[in-house]
């Protein structure tokens, strides 16, 4: 009897949301519409368990698969696996349900957690750490001696407000936090606070809701652990900071107060906002809320002028490396969730979900946080003695092609050349070039307080041309017209609300533009909310003209993507990182020299395909404006054909033979010896003369013996195959990118007895990729014979014997074939070719003979 005991390789990506592709099926009125509803294994290549069609607005069935080894856990909306599926929910699309398999086989984990936070409590054990391991004793957690399950414990005072989560090292490796805890144990204990760089809840700070003495146990199952593979940030050296579990779990137990009392010092709490503070810190009196100490709350008054956004927050003290203490913001954010919005005068008050609050009047407003619930109240006053006082320094702040807005980076580096020319107390003017597609705001005193954008301007539309528009959901205006321009912003005495921005077209763009850069295409990803970051293209590379570079992608109708652009020679690890997003090309970019334009269109910034097909895209940075135009086109996934080259393979580079894809998609089973070795991909989307390699820089994420093929010592984009065996390689270009991926095989099978030409001392090793292994062979009549099978889940040293005993039913040769006697080898009884057939997929070994035409 064979056990199917696979380990649990999960290639997991960080998805908010899954977007599926709705069937679109149209049936006469008085018939039903009817949906597919896909059941599959995620810990097995999202192997399909069964299917079944639900008329439309039925539920899916809830039902429980079997799987020999592995203990059934739950059904998942998300291949993520941070959605649990809805069964409730009415059925509209088609629709996937991802089942989710946990292994019986225990494992010992031999990792070293600690938590790691922050406070703003001296009594704290996380107050001055800042999210460093800095005592090691103090933050370590215990393993407990405990068979058959991995346990790690500990129990300390935390604090109002205390935020942290649990790692390995304060590098975040194999981090566990919020999206651990089950959420409805957590209320009213715990809250979550989402990482500002990654919105996934497994990476969101623990937030302390009440106070109290906790012990936290952290139960992991490391034979689970999987990694965000398709994360944009994903790299194999960080790869432990992509490290998650679905079956972890974190728990706690209030044991009651804290042992130490929290401390009596005060917070400092201070205000921040648009106009109060130009969204600067500012520390002193008139910026602090103060403490109240019989009522146990904080205070603050202060006039406001209407359209004033704010919030609060307050600092907490970290060690550095130099031994002195520092500021960094702590654990107090107070805005408009914490708002008490049955206490406060709402309607003096703009309330947006999770975000600044907002001053819809001129006035004194007073406030009142207490800290114990963690809510604010706010009293609105009409009384506004202090008046209002616009500033007197303004910049241009943005993205774009074109200086001086490029350098500014959207005002992390604004200087004199950004700064407006101040005509008077109210007026501020700058002439500038911009170019189409460009974007930009104006802020005061260099910081981005008093955001000026597009809803400031007047006129973006003159005689039916639009010069400006709105970029995507916040106030960034757009250029659409390039050329140089004279803009005015006009301060209202009384309130920032009544402000204006007019402008002037002078003429054409005055500068010379710069037209290297590297471009990256980002496209909507099939499944999740990681959008996936192309490789590199330089302007002017692979033969083409200067500024210009061409993508090549199929498109799906509905597809969404944009291109972001840097300065050349960007470091790979920042492209599409929070700190360097780099220049935005939006869909608003698309030119007029494309023959197949119109198959595209606007969705908020991005492109969006209407016609489902394969494009080459032309990115052209010349003549002042970028543009994209789709210069080629094909319906159908274009098709090549792969040469494999290298000693790897053949021991020279001359090998001529060809595999043909099929759907964008080709797939070989070569032995590679130790050695290097790359591809050429010969087709219409490629090279006409000399075809496009395929190397080292196109390895991908999926397969499970990538790790065995690196680059050469030397550098290069040759692929250096470092253990010998046979391998399935496969060749993806069906996103209009080659990807290679390289996989061991599944099972092998050897060959042995009288009915063949090798004998029973065959040792040939016979790869099977996937569940099923399919052989043609040659036997001979009156011979016997059998099968040794090695896989997960077989003698590692001899192998499985496959024989008689597991003879199928399907095979219809299977009639030519007898037991040997009463044991368990196999009589050919009529000889001649015969297609073999061992089944994988379930409990046992199935064996079938089938006849070869």
């Amino acid at each position: 009897m064979k056990k199917i005991i696979k380990r649990l390789i999960l290639c997991a990506v960080l998805m908010l949301s899954c977007i599926g592709l709705v069937a679109c099926r149209q049936k006469p009125s008085d018939e039903v519409t009817e949906y597919k509803v896909t059941y599959v294994d995620i810990t097995e290549d999202n192997k399909v368990l069964k299917t079944e069609d639900v008329a439309e607005g039925n539920k899916a069935t809830v039902w429980t698969p079997e799987k020999e080894g592995y203990t059934f856990v739950q059904w998942y909306a998300t291949p993520d696996m941070l959605h649990v599926f809805d069964f409730d929910k009415a059925i509209m699309q088609d629709t996937t349900v991802y089942g989710y398999f946990t292994s019986a086989a225990f494992e010992e984990d031999t990792r070293t957690f600690y938590i790691l936070g922050s406070s703003s409590d001296e009594n704290s054990v996380l107050y001055g750490t800042s999210y460093k391991l800095t005592n090691e004793t103090a933050q370590k957690l215990v393993k407990a001696d405990k068979n058959g399950s991995n346990e790690y414990s500990i129990t300390l005072d935390l604090y109002l407000g205390d935020a942290f989560q649990i790692a390995i090292n304060d590098a975040f490796e194999n981090q566990r936090g919020y999206g651990y805890l089950d959420a409805a144990a957590a209320e009213g204990y715990f809250g979550g606070k989402p990482n500002f760089l990654d919105p996934n809840p497994r990476k969101a700070d623990i937030v302390v809701e009440r106070a109290g003495n906790y012990t936290f146990t952290l139960t992991t199952h490391p034979w689970s652990d999987a990694y965000e593979t398709d994360h944009a940030s994903y790299s194999e050296e960080k790869k432990e900071n992509f490290n998650f579990n679905v079956e972890d779990t974190i728990s706690f137990v209030r044991n009651g107060d804290p042992i130490v009392a929290p401390s009596d010092a005060p917070l400092e709490i201070y205000v921040k906002g648009a106009y109060i503070t130009g969204w600067g810190h500012k520390t002193s009196q008139e910026y602090t809320m103060v403490y109240d100490a019989e009522k146990d709350v904080y205070t603050y008054s202060h006039e406001f002028v209407a359209g004033d956004a704010f919030m609060f927050y307050n600092f907490t003290k970290y060690l550095g490396e130099d031994n002195k203490w520092h500021n960094t913001l702590g654990s107090v954010c107070l805005n408009t969730d914490k708002v008490d919005k049955e206490q406060s005068d709402v309607e003096a008050l703009e309330l947006k979900p999770s975000t600044n609050i907002v001053a819809k009047k001129s006035g004194t407003y007073s406030f009142v946080y207490d800290r114990n619930t963690d809510k604010l109240t706010i009293k609105y006053d009409s009384a506004f003695t202090q008046g209002y006082t616009p500033a007197d320094t303004w910049y241009i702040s943005g993205s774009g092609i074109t200086e001086p807005l490029k350098s500014s980076a959207f005002g992390n580096n604004l200087t004199d050349s950004q700064k407006l020319s101040k005509e008077s107390a109210y007026l501020f003017k700058i002439t500038l070039d911009l170019a189409r597609g460009d974007l930009f705001q104006i802020v005061m005193n260099g910081s981005y307080g008093g955001q000026h954008g597009y809803a400031n301007i007047i006129d973006p539309v003159k005689d039916n041309i639009t010069y400006f528009a709105l970029a995507g959901d916040g106030n960034n205006a757009r250029v659409e017209v390039s050329g140089n321009y004279t803009l005015t912003l006009n301060l209202d005495k009384d309130t920032p609300l009544n402000d204006t921005i007019t402008w002037v077209r002078n003429g054409d763009i005055i500068q010379t533009l710069p037209v290297a850069y590297d471009v990256f295409m980002k496209t909507q990803p099939d499944e999740g909310s990681t959008w996936i970051i192309s490789e590199r293209h330089s302007t002017g590379a692979d033969g083409m003209k200067e500024g210009i570079v061409e993508f090549r992608a199929f498109f799906l109708a509905g597809k969404q993507f944009c291109f972001i652009y840097y300065e050349p020679g960007v470091k790979a690890e920042e492209v599409g990182s929070h700190f360097n997003p780099g220049m935005l090309i939006s869909g608003a970019m698309i030119g007029t020299d494309g023959a197949y334009n119109d198959n595209f269109g606007i969705f908020e910034n991005n492109f969006v395909c209407n016609v489902q097909g394969f494009y080459v895209m032309r990115v052209d940075f010349n003549g002042g404006e970028v543009k994209v135009d789709f210069v080629g086109y094909q319906e159908a996934m274009p098709e090549f054909e792969a040469v494999i080259k290298g000693p790897a393979n053949d021991g020279t580079w001359n090998n001529s033979q060809r595999y043909a894809s099929k759907n964008g998609k080709t797939e070989m089973i070569l032995k590679l010896s130790k050695g290097e070795f790359g591809f050429t991909l010969y087709g219409d989307a490629m090279d006409p003369q000399y075809g496009d390699y395929v190397g080292f820089d196109k390895i991908g994420a999926n397969g499970n013996a990538n790790s065995r093929f690196t680059q050469p010592e030397n550098g290069g984009n040759n692929i250096v195959c470092t253990v010998e065996g046979t391998y399935k390689i496969v060749i993806d270009y069906s996103t209009g990118a080659p990807v290679v991926d390289f996989y061991v095989p599944d099972w092998e099978v050897i060959v042995k007895g009288s009915a063949f030409e090798v004998g029973w001392n065959g040792t040939d090793r016979l790869p099977s990729f996937g569940s099923r292994f399919e052989l043609e062979y040659d036997f001979i009549e009156g011979g016997e014979f059998g099968f040794a099978v090695f896989g997960d889940g077989a003698d590692p040293k001899y192998g499985d014997y496959v024989g008689w005993n597991y003879m199928g039913k399907d095979g219809d040769a299977n009639q030519f074939f007898s037991q040997k006697g009463n044991g368990n080898n196999i009589v050919c009884n009529k000889g001649g070719r015969y297609k073999i057939v061992i089944d994988f997929s379930g409990d046992d070994y199935v064996l079938d003979f089938y006849l070869v035409a």
